[in-house]
């Protein structure tokens, strides 16, 4: 007997109410009891795993090194969608790519597939909650005002300036002290400027500031708030003060290994970056990481003021992964791999064990279900991920889930990426195209594809059924 897709997707929602009703009934009380539960929802924008907390140990950030104290740190969790806006869109809808149509960073994040969709910040305002987000949440110009009832960009006179405008917009074209960019085929480009100005004149010091002051606000309210801080850096081009970029010395900065596959994009035929440049931009990169976590500092003391870990739920992420050089010498986001929709979450909540490890494979759908759930809400049926409540209550678990992330072409999808806790295993939509199994463990740049190896051939099936049953209930 056949099933409609409509059923499949029927079915999948009641599962995940059932579930939903089953872990809310048992779960451990991490909400204060007796009153509602705050969030304040992090992102920093490109933000990939180069940070100690998740291993690197070049990169200086010691807010986010602090968070991660207090927080579960999720090693394995995925985005739906490797570039900026279908990302967004997807978590803060609480569906998947395939079902809000957002395959691009044009057009409104309230797309037609999502006309009667209620995201996340405007179910917490629905339910009582203030709801704010200042700096970028949404794509910028792309906000959805009934989501809020304080929305701003953090600019001056509430703008709508883009990342590269900011030097323009702001008055500091005259206060590029040097700039640079890769010089080959790269992807992205890896454009980089360092600015001769007082971090107070960049657009994410003022997002801090006024993030500061909503929590402020919020502590002393009779509400419970979800606010939402949207950080530009490490975004291209990458701008901060001479003083992040004095943090690091390009000479001493170990190239990441390029491996033996082909770029995913551009010409094969012209040569990667010059040695020289890829530093300059590493740099650069890291540099924002750091002017990033200078402001996430302000954000967090504002918290320690208010002890407002006692009853708030903080998570940061990243909105996708980042290439810095790998696979061939790309420099970059959009791809179906591992540095691209590998993605950094730190979840730390009341009653939650923090400095803990994560090493459940966790999707970005998650969040919407999770938070629901942490703060008591009325659970919805329209939610595409799951809970990820018995993760916050023991790290180790069992948690036997796959991550599914997707890219697209001509508005269709195009690829698939299957994450589970060993394998991850790509198709794409044009049959023609060889499929990839990689075993994350043994090979985690994801350099030896062992589709065609026989002693991976078990794997390699499971992979592909997962991959059809995903497709069934959610490709068109």
């Amino acid at each position: 007997m056949s099933i409609s897709k409509s059923d499949r997707r029927d079915f999948l929602r009641l599962a995940g109410v059932t579930l939903l009703s089953t872990v809310f009934s048992t779960r451990r009380a991490i909400s204060v009891q007796g009153a509602k539960t705050n969030v304040l929802f992090i992102i920093a924008d490109d933000l990939n795993r180069s940070l100690p907390a998740f291993g690197n140990s070049v990169v200086k950030s010691p807010n986010v090194d602090r968070l991660a104290e207090r927080a579960i740190r999720f090693d394995r969790a995925y985005c739906q969608y490797p570039v900026c806006s279908p990302s967004r869109v997807s978590f803060l809808s609480g569906r998947r790519p395939e079902h809000t149509g957002m395959y691009a960073n044009s057009g409104k994040s309230r797309t037609p597939l999502l006309e009667n969709a209620v995201f996340m910040p405007q179910y917490f305002r629905q339910q009582g909650y203030f709801t704010a987000r200042v700096g970028k949440v949404f794509h910028i110009g792309m906000d959805v005002p009934e989501c809020w009832d304080v929305t701003e960009e953090g600019t001056p006179e509430n703008k709508i300036i883009y990342q590269p405008q900011e030097p323009e917009k702001l008055g500091l074209a005259d206060k590029i002290a040097a700039n640079g960019r890769l010089d080959g085929d790269t992807g992205e480009g890896g454009g980089w400027m360092q600015l001769k100005v007082a971090e107070e004149q960049l657009i994410d010091d003022r997002t801090s500031r006024r993030i500061a002051e909503l929590l402020d606000q919020g502590a002393k309210g009779d509400k419970p708030f979800f606010i939402a801080c949207g950080f530009r850096r490490p975004h291209l081009p990458w701008m901060a003060p001479g003083n992040y970029f004095d943090a690091y010395d390009p000479a001493a900065l170990s190239l990441p290994e390029t491996g033996t596959v082909p770029r995913p994009a551009g010409d094969p035929k012209k040569p990667a970056a010059s040695a020289e440049s890829r530093r300059a931009s590493l740099r650069a990169y890291f540099a924002c990481i750091s002017f990033m976590d200078r402001q996430l500092g302000r954000v967090l003391d504002t918290v320690d003021r208010h002890n407002l870990w006692e009853n708030t739920i903080v998570v940061m992420i990243g909105d996708n992964g980042y290439h810095l050089g790998t696979r061939g010498g790309y420099w970059g986001k959009g791809t179906p791999y591992e540095e691209s929709c590998g993605v950094p979450l730190l979840i730390a909540a009341p009653n939650c064990a923090g400095g803990t490890a994560c090493r459940g494979v966790v999707e970005y759908v998650d969040f919407y279900l999770t938070l629901v759930n942490l703060c008591g809400l009325p659970p919805r049926s329209d939610l595409e991920g799951r809970s990820l409540q018995p993760l916050l209550d023991d790290p180790v678990a069992p948690w036997d889930h796959a991550a599914f992330s997707v890219t697209a072409r001509n508005n269709a999808p195009w690829s698939l990426a299957v994450s589970t806790e060993r394998y991850r295993y790509i198709e794409y939509a044009d049959p023609r195209t060889p499929v990839e199994l990689y075993d994350i463990q043994a090979d985690p740049k994801e350099w030896t594809n062992l589709a065609a190896n026989a002693s991976h051939a078990d794997a390699l099936a499971r992979l592909k059924k997962l991959a059809g049953e995903h497709r069934k209930a959610f490709w068109k």
